[in-house]
């Protein structure tokens, strides 16, 4: 076994040897190692050592008799180091006990070797390190204690010591090695720690720290009932529950405090959460889900408002989205109080396990109390374009909140509890309440009489480019403007969009809207958005003053005969270019049309008709990203986003009842046709459809009508999807959004006197003094949240004046729009852990998003002034 400090014992060896005595002409020093402490290297290294200083070493081993000869009389100069892997003998068998009485001695026990590598002081712990050799006789575990070791350590904190070392733990810190130890695994054999642990005979003492820490008494304690004892004390201590039987995991109130420091810290450590996570699951799983079942069957006759706070496990969670769902189903309509359930549980660990299925339910919500609205308030309008302003002020809140609903559905991979109930009522009141709006409009559009299509009062899709892309134009000789074209992008994606755009990048964002062509399909709306005196039908082709409108390299010449630096590119090959390429490729354009394609080719598509909400989300994500390109790379300040037409999506499939048979057409005569229109030579009559006289595009002597079926019934034609249209009169279909976005500096933002940034957050109703332990605080959202003006979501704690922090951690979440400000208090209860002791200590908040100039959105210096009570 080697010694732990070579260096060490070999200098104190030397410094036996350094002074003679008045009468001394060399020493003799004797050193018996009974505990055998010196390996073979060691000696090697000593005597290399000695012999460097003329000192000679010899080993005594069962030969006294030549060791007398050799100092005696063979050389009795030199100086000598006898050294023996035995013990001293009894005076009387020790036949050179004359010599050892004229010498010297070093002792090196094993005790005095580890007190000298960790540096150890005293005779206070010897007991305690002769009780551990096994542990500390080993170097790497010697230096991993003395990494930690303190002066100032008595027998309790060299236990921690220990078990820090053993644990890996990344300082001796109790929160830290149980941490660790738990870490591993619940199951004590399968835990390698608690092997080491159990090896070093520490069980015992890890326990007694546990019991102290914690207020964790069990007689039997094991690794797995801790973890239970936690999250029962964490439950408790959060809700106004019955626990009932499981009230005997509940750790002593008087630790409390450390028991939710701990599994706080645990469940929101980005690491380690996860397992925290797994161990919930598997003990809420095992013995056929016995505290699954019984958690749910407390928490089922008790208000949610009584289980709203605790973070873990997720039961709470369950429990309270099946109780929404039931009491939707059953015809509950308290909706602002589900939606508070929901805002208290953001801030939660498992919030986001279930996020899907809560922003599900909010949309579903939202759009139930909606369409319960429009059914109470009927529908006024009394004629079309009083309507048209209806749907782009209000109406298109239920295709939006439609959208939403799925395209949070269809990420979850438990729709199972949203889809027997909330499903069909979602489809239910989006049909029912979109169809009257439908139908109405269809009566106002039959009631004006007209032989051709228009909506009077409302600008049309062929007035785009004169209304806005000439208009800058003509301004002067230098401005661009830059035209984004985004396929089917009905009108409630460009409302999200312009809040993206607004609360994402420095300029304005303004949205307005236009009537679409009939039949409202790519081909005419394209068309219709480029320069021209007159559009014409020819066969399948849309004629822009004589010109053949289809694809980019035909738009890009109907563009430069109106501008001639125009230019018409797709959206991927802008995309995909290079810098200095794109800037290139667009120099000296003052016109730029932008062709993108997300929605419609997810939409036509069969197969994928049903991600269309998904190529929704996508393409508000890639049009910010091309406008953030536009602005900051290419230096193009005016952008247009638009559309061709839009969509009629729903997620059912249709019925019978919804299909129109075109049996009374003569087909020979049909010029173009899908489920949403005809165009044909024939004037015929036909129930449920519209007929106009194609006149605003046809310049024939040979009119042509264009059928369209009312509200959102579909033509009965073979091939394709029925649940993605578009080419009626829809307003999901023909309200065609016009967004302006217009870059500006902060500086701009700032003389228009247009706050933005995000919301700010201040302490309020506090003497900022902490008498008690937990403490609650109360903060107000500074300004509401507008579309320049964000949210803020940072996390909060006190810290003391080295920066560390002494409490847990929680989120704030600071997300209100409204104006009143009592509705934007945030109350808090934080933590602290059981070192702290009376002083001025701060309070601050910082912002979650790395990208943030400023993180530190609050800082206060608060005093601490409580009664510090004992442990024990």
């Amino acid at each position: 076994m080697a010694i732990l400090s070579i260096e060490k014992t070999t200098a104190a060896i030397l410094e036996k040897f350094r002074n003679l005595s008045e009468f001394e002409t060399r020493k003799i020093v004797f050193w018996y190692d009974g505990e055998q402490t010196a390996g073979e290297e060691d000696l090697t290294h000593i005597r290399e050592a000695l012999s460097e200083q003329g000192i000679a070493m010899h080993i005594l081993d069962g030969n006294s008799f030549a060791t007398k000869k050799l100092l005696e009389h063979d050389d009795t100069t030199s100086s000598y180091l006898i050294y023996s892997a035995q013990p001293e003998p009894d005076y009387e068998k020790n036949w050179l006990l004359d010599i050892q009485l004229y010498s010297e001695r070093f002792e090196n026990s094993r005790i005095s070797d580890i007190k000298a590598e960790i540096g150890i002081e005293g005779y206070d712990l010897d007991i305690f390190l002769g009780a551990h050799l096994k542990f500390f006789s080993n170097k790497r575990r010697a230096l991993a204690f003395k990494k930690w070791y303190e002066p100032s350590w008595r027998e309790d904190d060299c236990i921690r010591g220990m078990l820090a070392v053993l644990s890996g733990a990344a300082a001796p810190d109790i929160r830290e090695i149980t941490k660790s130890v738990l870490m591993d695994s619940l199951h004590e054999e399968d835990n390698t720690i608690w092997e080491q642990i159990t090896k070093f005979d520490l069980t015992g003492r890890f326990w007694e720290i546990v019991r102290k820490q914690f207020g964790y008494y069990q007689e039997s304690p094991t690794l797995k009932k801790f973890f239970v004892s936690l999250l029962i004390t964490h439950i408790d201590r959060h809700t106004t529950l019955p626990l009932g039987h499981l009230e005997q995991f509940v750790n002593t109130k008087r630790q409390g405090n450390e028991c939710e420091l701990f599994i706080s810290g645990w469940m929101h450590h980005a690491r380690d959460s996860a397992r925290f996570d797994r161990y919930c699951a598997d003990l809420l799983a095992e013995n056929d889900k016995k505290l699954e079942k019984e958690l749910t069957s407390i928490v089922h006759n008790q208000p949610v408002e009584s289980y709203l706070q605790p973070e873990a496990p997720d039961i709470f969670d369950k429990s309270i989205i099946r109780k929404i769902v039931s009491t939707l189903i059953d015809g509950g309509q308290d909706y602002d109080m589900y939606l508070s359930w929901i805002e208290a549980r953001k801030t939660k660990h498992s919030y986001q396990k279930f996020e899907d299925i809560y922003t599900a339910l909010v949309s579903a919500i939202e759009l139930i109390r909606f369409a319960q609205q429009c059914e109470e308030e009927k529908t006024i309008a009394r004629t079309p374009a009083e309507l048209f302003r209806a749907y782009t002020d209000r109406y298109y809140l239920l295709d939006y909140q439609y959208r939403k609903f799925y395209t949070s559905y269809d990420k979850t991979s438990d729709t199972q509890i949203l889809k027997t109930g909330i499903r069909e009522m979602v489809e239910r009141q989006y049909l029912h309440i979109t169809q009257k709006i439908q139908m109405k409009w269809s009566d106002l559009i039959s009631a004006q009489g007209l032989t051709t299509w228009g909506v009077e009062l409302i600008p049309s899709q062929e007035e785009f480019y004169t209304a806005h892309v000439d208009a800058i134009i003509q301004r002067n000789d230098r401005d661009k403007v830059a035209v984004i074209i985004s396929d089917a992008m009905r009108y409630e994606v460009a409302v999200e969009l312009k809040e993206t755009l607004n609360r994402n990048m420095n300029g304005t964002s303004e949205l307005s809207s236009m009537a679409g062509c009939l039949p409202s399909y790519t081909k005419l709306g394209m068309a219709a958005l480029l320069p021209h005196e007159r559009l014409t039908f020819q066969k399948d082709h849309i004629l822009v003053d004589g010109m053949n409108s289809d694809g980019i390299e035909n738009r890009e010449k109907i563009l430069m005969k109106k501008e001639a630096e125009s230019i018409a590119i797709r959206f991927k090959e802008l995309r995909d270019l290079k810098r200095d390429d794109a800037r290139e490729r667009i120099r000296g354009k003052r016109v730029i049309y932008i062709y993108h394609n997300k929605i419609d080719d997810t939409g036509d598509n069969l197969q994928s008709e049903d991600e269309v909400f998904k190529a929704a989300d996508e393409t508000i994500h890639e049009i910010e990203d091309m406008v953030n390109r536009l602005v900051n790379s290419l230096n193009i300040s005016n952008i247009f986003i638009t559309a061709d037409h839009g969509f009629l999506y729903t997620r059912n499939a249709l019925e019978e009842l919804d299909v129109i048979d075109v049996s009374g057409f003569d087909k020979d005569r049909f010029i173009s046709s899908n489920k949403r229109f005809i165009i044909s030579s024939e004037k015929t009559d036909l129930m449920n459809t519209h007929r106009f006289l194609m006149d605003y595009i046809v310049d024939t002597q040979n009119p042509l009508y264009i059928y369209t079926p009312s509200a959102d019934l579909r033509f009965k034609m073979s091939g394709g999807g029925r649940n993605f249209v578009h080419g009626g009169l829809s307003f999901q279909e023909i309200a065609i959004p016009v967004l302006l976005y217009n870059h500006k500096t902060l500086t701009d933002l700032d003389k228009k006197g247009i706050e933005y940034g995000k919301v700010g957050i201040i302490l309020i109703g506090q003497t900022r003094k902490i008498t008690s332990n937990p403490f609650k605080i109360t903060l107000f959202q500074t300004e509401n949240v507008t579309e320049k003006r964000g949210i803020l979501k940072c996390r909060i704690a006190l810290y003391d004046n080295t920066g560390a922090r002494v409490s847990d951690e929680k989120v704030i979440l600071a997300d209100k729009t409204t104006d009143d400000p009592n509705q934007r208090k945030i109350s808090i209860t934080l933590t602290m852990n059981s070192t702290i002791q009376n002083g001025i200590y701060t309070l601050k908040a910082i912002d979650e998003d790395v990208k943030a100039t400023f993180r530190d959105v609050l800082e206060i210096p608060v005093e601490v002034d409580i009664l510090i009570t004992d442990d024990f």
